[in-house]
């Protein structure tokens, strides 16, 4: 005859069920099924073998709320689209799902004010933590959204505006730059372009280690910023404006992977070699990077390790609320043949006196 249980009997199976088919008392499932210590490991082996055969499935909402936990993590992504972000979430994951937390994931699209509604309706779900990448760092809905959280807040690459008690995760963005750009006036590149995102701090630490790198070598920067949304289209018109100028650039950075595919379309429509006629550098590695003819330079960072190491410090918060430093992770570059020396300067040739 088999054990199994009928499907309405699934259905119905509670602690009560639990308790008869293993013949022992209420008090002791419970003890067995919320893992306290006590008992005996035939008792354990009855409960958890009655509980097999009846698709006993715990309330954790239930005991987490009388736990005055949820056991489960907010994010707040951006872009859910850009690899790199599905990168840091997958890094966060693994160490929350290590630890017995779920995440819930959102997606604000870019937008500030869903920056703030996402953030809102997570800590209604009573999440035990947040983990937040905003678009913008000083909008005042998500300021004051963070500043309601009642739950350990990490942030991920921003530098939020106001006095909130959060914790933050970065990526040292100047030494990256730094290296990429004293490699491009070594090779004799005067004149850079160089696109970024909004006013958030990646790009400000971005524009700052391209300007330090001309004055380090007793040069006056002379770097065309073009500052917008990291898109394809942004990264299509900045590099446009590049090439356009009456005095172009010969090398260009492009502070977001998001901005490749654009400034790609945008030198491909010129006929322009790169590392021969232009020498271009990406931000953030990403296939399209190693894919390309010729490989792309690239500012590199281990997106992975920043989600790793923000699940860790909110963790350590939940268990031991206090004051934490930045955490600070670094960047490198990575030369590609996609960048070259400067090139010479097309000569006439001289006309023979006839």
């Amino acid at each position: 005859m088999s054990n199994k249980p009928s499907s309405s009997e699934t259905r119905r199976a509670g602690i009560k069920e639990v308790a008869e088919r293993a013949g022992v008392g209420i008090a002791s499932v419970s003890r067995v099924l919320s893992g306290q210590p006590g008992s005996s490991p035939q008792l354990t082996e009855r409960v958890m073998q009655a509980a097999r055969e009846l698709g006993y499935m715990p309330n954790l909402m239930a005991q987490n709320l009388r736990r005055r936990t949820t056991k489960s993590i907010g994010f707040v992504g951006s872009d859910i689209t850009n690899p790199l972000l599905a990168s840091i979430v997958g890094g966060a994951e693994s160490v929350l799902s290590a630890a017995g937390y779920s995440v819930l994931l959102t997606n604000s699209g870019g937008a500030p004010d869903v920056d703030a509604q996402r953030i809102e309706v997570l800590l209604q779900r009573q999440v035990d933590g947040l983990i937040v990448l905003p678009a913008l760092e000083d909008n005042a809905a998500t300021i004051a959204a963070l500043a309601s959280a009642t739950a350990p807040v990490v942030v991920i690459d921003r530098a939020m505006a106001g006095d909130l008690d959060v914790h933050y995760v970065l990526s040292d963005h100047y030494l990256g730059m730094g290296e990429a750009t004293r490699h491009l006036l070594r090779q004799g590149h005067r004149r850079i372009g160089l696109a970024v995102g909004h006013d958030v701090r990646p790009s400000r630490e971005r524009i700052r280690a391209v300007e330090d790198a001309f004055r380090a070598l007793g040069l006056a920067p002379d770097v065309m910023v073009d500052s917008g949304s990291l898109s394809p289209e942004h990264g299509e018109s900045a590099m446009e404006g590049f090439l356009a100028d009456a005095r172009p650039p010969t090398a260009v950075i492009l502070g977001g992977n998001q901005l490749l595919e654009g400034a790609l379309r945008a030198v491909r429509q010129r006929g322009l070699r790169l590392g021969e006629q232009l020498s271009l550098v990406c931000c953030d590695d990403v296939a399209l990077s190693r894919m390309y003819d010729p490989p792309i330079a690239s500012v590199l960072r281990d997106p992975a390790l920043l989600g790793q190491r923000a699940a860790e410090v909110l963790l350590e918060q939940i268990k031991d609320p206090h004051r934490t430093t930045p955490v600070l992770l670094p960047t490198s570059f990575e030369l590609r043949a996609s960048c070259g020396p400067v090139a010479a300067p097309k000569t006439k040739p001289s006309r023979r006196a006839g």
